[in-house]
């Protein structure tokens, strides 16, 4: 749920993370947990899907859900040569932190960043390896008194194979 003046600071966050909440919409690929005090981005969560449903009227600049079009292939290729001779059961283990940052900031410099605002009744439909994240509400933004509200559907993959990366 998001409401005018989003995102803020939360309680606790650095500045470089309420910075890149930002000024990159918290882009993220779901999944890669931080995991540790070392904060390591590992997967642990392997999504088919997500499916966005919204549940309020929002206009298209009250914080819309962003991708980053094409994305999903940088991220196929990189997790794919990072587990590359790694059992798929293993995969939860690998530490993808840097592999990450990396493909993460290539899709920034090579990808076209787009909002998809919805309404109710409409669905999102995203990649699982699609970067991803929310935008700032813009100034002006008109929403329900709710704010806006998409609930996230994110259905596991089933089985442990290199399905995951590979599949379409």
């Amino acid at each position: 749920m998001t409401w005018p003046g989003y995102p803020k600071p939360r309680e606790g966050e650095g500045e470089a993370a309420a910075r890149y909440r930002q000024h990159r919409d918290a882009a993220h690929v779901d999944g890669l947990l931080a995991v540790g005090d070392a904060r390591a981005r590992m997967l642990k969560e392997r999504h088919a899907y997500i499916l966005g449903l919204p549940l309020t009227a929002a206009g298209p600049r009250a914080s819309p859900l962003v991708v980053w079009e094409g994305s999903h292939e940088i991220m196929r290729a990189a997790f794919a040569a990072a587990f590359k001779g790694i059992a798929p059961q293993d995969w939860g283990e690998v530490d993808l932190t840097d592999v990450y940052k990396s493909a993460r900031q290539d899709a920034f410099d090579r990808c076209t960043r787009v909002e998809l605002p919805a309404q109710p009744g409409e669905a999102l439909l995203v990649h699982r390896l699609a970067l991803h994240g929310v935008a700032p509400w813009h100034e002006g933004a008109e929403a329900s008194e709710e704010g806006r509200m998409i609930a996230y559907f994110r259905p596991e993959f089933r089985g442990l194979r290199n399905d995951w990366v590979a599949a379409p």
